[in-house]
């Protein structure tokens, strides 16, 4: 069960529990916090820098100055697509759309309109391993976080178009979940591991270990884009009974990432952001504020070009048999697009 994240307003906490399980054409504007008569909306996510700019929004009064009171549900990796699907938030800001494309291939209809963070999957393997190349890896044990996670479809994808490598037939895949992939790979039971940022950076830092292959660094080496790992995905549904409300949230949101990217990142070393993100050490949320900065992982626009590559990213993944087939309504817009359709 999805539990609602440290830093949530108490008024609003207790009312997200009390409504847990409504189902989604009931949330949104169709609620007003018991505090201050806003509408609120419901973003679910894990503890990682994808949603942080909620945790801003909150803190800046940057939801309350757009007209909307944001609470933040934190959930476990392997429920996040079915605490969204089930209703039990508004916004999912883990997702993308290629879980968008999998939901509505499966009967819903959902839509990722923003991007919430870029690529950061990547392998790792330890400093001192012999491995030079994702070829070097073929019949080695990989751990990852599950065939259908956005991270192992992303480095699949792009490995099957770098290097010729299916992972899933290739790799001797072993799954845990995202956080103790790096200490798997500490103790030697993998000999590689697929993970997102902080993860992989954990990795490199206490294993240590090095980065042999990035998703990001691959597609904007070849293409100058990178399919975001995360995005702000809502219910077509929702977003066109609340255009309004979806458009001021995409606003809070860009306003909440600016002020991130203004510090440099360095906000991720200041309470109560560094408690969220939950990292192990002040070093290793440095290390991360700086891999983000370089990145960067915060995206400032998105715009139909960038859909019009994402469309063909999916079609790539329905070529090479990761995707069943491309969905009837397009799994992935510019929110202009989809609320002024309504």
């Amino acid at each position: 069960m999805p539990s609602t994240i440290r830093g949530a307003r108490p008024a609003a906490a207790a009312l997200a529990t009390a409504l847990t399980m409504t189902a989604c054409g009931d949330i949104g504007n169709q609620r007003a916090s018991a505090e201050d008569g806003l509408p609120i909306v419901r973003f679910s996510g894990l503890p990682d820098p994808a949603p942080l700019p909620v945790l801003v929004m909150q803190e800046l009064g940057l939801d309350e100055r757009h007209g909307f009171s944001a609470e933040f549900v934190e959930v476990d990796p392997d429920a996040s697509t079915s605490t969204f699907l089930l209703g039990e938030s508004d916004i999912a800001v883990d997702q993308d759309a290629t879980s968008a494309a999998i939901a509505n291939n499966e009967g819903s209809e959902v839509v990722s309109f923003y991007p919430a963070l870029i690529n950061t999957a990547s392998v790792v393997v330890p400093e001192d391993s012999p491995y030079e190349s994702p070829q070097d890896l073929v019949g080695k044990r990989v751990g990852h976080f599950g065939d259908d996670s956005g991270t192992t479809q992303a480095i699949s994808v792009s490995l099957r178009q770098a290097a010729g490598i299916d992972p899933l037939e290739d790799y001797e895949m072993v799954q845990s979940s995202p956080a103790a992939l790096p200490e798997l790979l500490a103790s030697g039971e993998v000999d590689a591991i697929f993970d997102y940022e902080p993860y992989g950076l954990r990795a490199v830092e206490q294993v240590p270990g090095r980065y042999l292959f990035s998703v990001a660094d691959h597609w904007q080496q070849t293409t100058d884009w990178a399919p975001p790992l995360a995005m702000l995905t809502a219910s077509r549904d929702w977003l066109g009974d609340n255009a309004d409300l979806a458009l001021a949230v995409q606003d809070a949101w860009r306003e909440a990432v600016r002020e991130v990217v203004a510090s440099d990142y360095r906000m991720f070393l200041d309470e109560p952001y560094a408690a969220f993100l939950d990292r192990e050490s002040e070093a290793e949320l440095r290390a991360l504020a700086d891999y983000c900065a370089g990145l960067p992982c915060y995206a400032d626009e998105w715009t139909e070009e960038d859909t019009a590559q994402q469309m063909e990213y999916l079609r790539l993944l329905v070529e090479q048999g990761s995707l069943d087939r491309l969905p009837d309504s397009d799994p992935v817009a510019v929110l202009d697009e989809v609320v002024r359709a309504d």
